[in-house]
């Protein structure tokens, strides 16, 4: 496809390989209908049958192509899935993900080009407990689940109490599904989805399921599999989920595949091409007057920053009368100088912002807060807390640039950034000093902005001492004697 990034092919699996999966140039349609009555025309039109004139044909096509507007979920993706690959797709909603997995499960069929599946056993955690009875037990509905996988009847009733272990669900095992919660019903779905030993797993936004406690035995039961061989094809908007569990992604958009190959370039690229980028970093010593266009990257090259810089829309930045100063650029980038938004525990972060001064202030201080998708607060830093000299005073008109850089040790997760700034009157500094009572009833709010930029921290399995290198969302400078 012309519009595919062009990548070095990424390692794969031996050619030799059990291929498990194929799509050959599938697209599915829906026609969007302008009209009630179009339907029953269309409908009308597509009775007629192969051996009619061919006059007739051209006709009933012509008819049917002026009636309503034909618009495609998936337009000629095609993929090949060998055994033991974990393939992940990511994508804006409405993308195409779901269709795609829905028509790998064979819960839909493909307008055109060809879906095979190469395994008896494949299990789908798409719409988790919507195929159960709600008048059938959680046992009943095991055992029809297990059945209709193809699992015999020893392998049914084997695998029952690894379904109650998983679940956690206790005496409602034995209860009619009606009377469960709807996450006690998602539960036992996953439990019963994920003790089925299919030889391809296809998981679309499935592991999200209870509170976190359950996640996090969903996420170590999937990297047994994972370690087992298993084969997985997983959907998720979580590039932690993706970095770790997949070799290779692709990228839908619009129903197109427009990359496909290395899951970190993957997520790099998705970030790139939906334009999320909301970036961050830590406060360097700019002098007034300086106007920084270069940075040092970690090999010792330098960057030139503007052509990474986005605007902050306006709308972003308060007050939104009378303001005295304001941010209006900025650019996130990884400690090698590249943009991005995703980035390991302990990797380096860096947040570049461009202020505007409106009206003469002294004494400047910008700082960047962060907090957790949530939106709780998590941490702030300011410049007069690094260096109180570093301190400015600024005339109307005066641009300068702020870069800031800190080190992610913080827990693995989805984390936002924005924008605050103070004046700190000069009289309450004394021998470069300042006293936290004095800031507190002195200090005057500038300007600040909602959440500019987000960003992902996943975890680094080669971090030094990354199995246990702390608990709880930071890690802290530590010693014991």
């Amino acid at each position: 496809m012309s519009n595919i990034t062009e990548i070095p092919s990424p390692a794969r699996a031996s050619t030799e390989s059990e291929v498990l999966l194929t799509l050959d140039g599938v697209s599915k349609s829906y026609r969007l209908w302008n009209r009630p009555h179009e339907r029953f025309v269309y409908g009308l039109w597509s009775q007629v049958p192969a051996y009619a004139p061919i006059a007739l044909q051209k006709l009933a096509v012509h008819q049917k192509a002026k009636l309503g507007q034909e618009v495609f979920a998936l337009s000629e993706v095609s993929l090949t899935i060998r055994r033991g690959e974990s393939v992940g797709v990511i994508g804006r909603n409405g993308s195409g993900k779901s269709t795609l997995m829905q028509l790998i499960a064979g819960v839909l069929q493909p307008s055109s080009g060809r879906a095979e599946i190469h395994t008896e056993r494949v299990s789908a955690l798409l719409e988790l407990g919507s195929g159960f009875d709600p008048n059938f037990t959680g046992r009943q509905n095991v055992l029809l689940h297990g059945s209709l996988m193809g699992l015999s009847e020893r392998e049914n009733q084997a695998r029952i109490e690894e379904v109650t272990d998983f679940a956690e669900i206790g005496e409602y095992f034995d209860r009619p599904v009606k009377t469960y919660s709807s996450g006690m019903v998602v539960r036992l779905a996953f439990a019963s989805s994920i003790t089925v030993h299919a030889d391809l797993l296809i998981i679309d936004e499935a592991l999200a399921v209870g509170d976190i406690f359950f996640q996090q035995k969903c996420f170590h039961k999937l990297r047994q599999l994972a370690k087992s061989g298993v084969t997985f094809l997983l959907v998720s908007q979580d590039p932690r989920s993706i970095s770790e569990f997949c070799d290779v992604t692709m990228i839908l958009d619009r129903g197109h595949v427009v990359f496909f190959g290395d899951s970190n370039q993957a997520i790099d690229t998705y970030y790139t091409l939906t334009k999320s980028f909301l970036r961050a970093s830590v406060l360097r010593n700019v002098v007034r007057g300086q106007y920084l266009e270069y940075v040092k990257k970690s090999d010792g090259e330098t960057l030139e920053i503007s052509k990474f810089m986005e605007e902050i829309p306006p709308s972003l930045v308060g007050p939104a009368e009378n303001p005295v100063a304001t941010f209006f650029r900025f650019a996130l980038l990884d400690e090698d100088g590249k943009p991005t938004n995703f980035f390991r525990e302990g990797n380096w972060l860096t947040l570049i912002f461009d202020v505007r001064v409106l009206e003469d202030i002294e004494n400047l201080s910008p700082g960047v807060v962060l907090r957790d998708k949530r939106g709780t607060f998590l941490h702030s830093k300011y410049e007069h807390q690094t260096d109180l000299r570093g301190l400015r005073t600024c005339q109307a008109g005066d641009q300068f640039r702020v870069v800031y850089s800190v080190r992610l040790d913080i827990a693995p997760g989805q984390y936002t950034l924005s924008l605050d700034m103070v004046s700190i009157p000069p009289d309450i500094i004394r021998d470069n000093k300042m006293s936290h009572m004095d800031y507190e009833n002195n200090s005057r709010w500038v300007c600040s902005t909602g959440t500019v930029v987000s960003f992902t921290v996943a975890f680094d399995p080669e971090r030094v001492g990354a199995q246990c290198p702390h608990f709880g969302m930071f890690d802290l400078p530590t010693r014991f004697s």
